[in-house]
């Protein structure tokens, strides 16, 4: 079965900073998933790694595989990814939209401005969200 590919979520990890230096230039998605002879894991699987920690870099990701990266540089790369994959949930609560992602919940505004604007405001707290949490590196173990 071929993995699943989702371009758009490749081009939203890219705009987000390195997982492990949080730089934002040269960013790109890199695949951590499970992943056989000539073929890529799932999109689903892909952290936001800068090029050098990615593949150019003595450190990268594609230099010391995946349990050696993690060590090294103090990653926990399933709660990134966790953190990534993150289903954002919209519900209407008196007349209000709310959306929550985990345990973040948001106000969206009055379902009179509609559906789509509440949708809109969710994605930019979605975005602002997950920058956010690869800033404070909440998922790194402290050395």
């Amino acid at each position: 079965m071929k993995p699943r590919r989702d371009l758009k979520h490749l081009q939203w990890i890219r705009t987000l900073p390195c997982a492990v230096c949080g730089s934002t230039r040269y960013v790109e998605a890199a695949h951590t998933g499970p992943h056989g002879l000539g073929q890529k894991s799932a999109d689903s699987t892909a952290i936001p790694l800068c090029i050098r920690h990615h593949r150019s870099g003595n450190d990268s990701y594609h230099k010391l595989g995946p349990r050696l990266f993690a060590a090294a540089h103090h990653l926990k790369i399933s709660e990134v990814l966790n953190a990534l994959n993150a289903k954002p949930n919209i519900r209407v609560i008196a007349g209000v939209f709310i959306g929550n992602v985990g345990d973040d919940y948001y106000q969206l505004g009055p379902t009179q401005a509609g559906l789509s604007e509440a949708v809109g405001r969710m994605i930019v707290l979605r975005r602002t969200a997950v920058r956010q949490q690869l800033e404070d590196m909440s998922w790194r173990k402290v050395s």
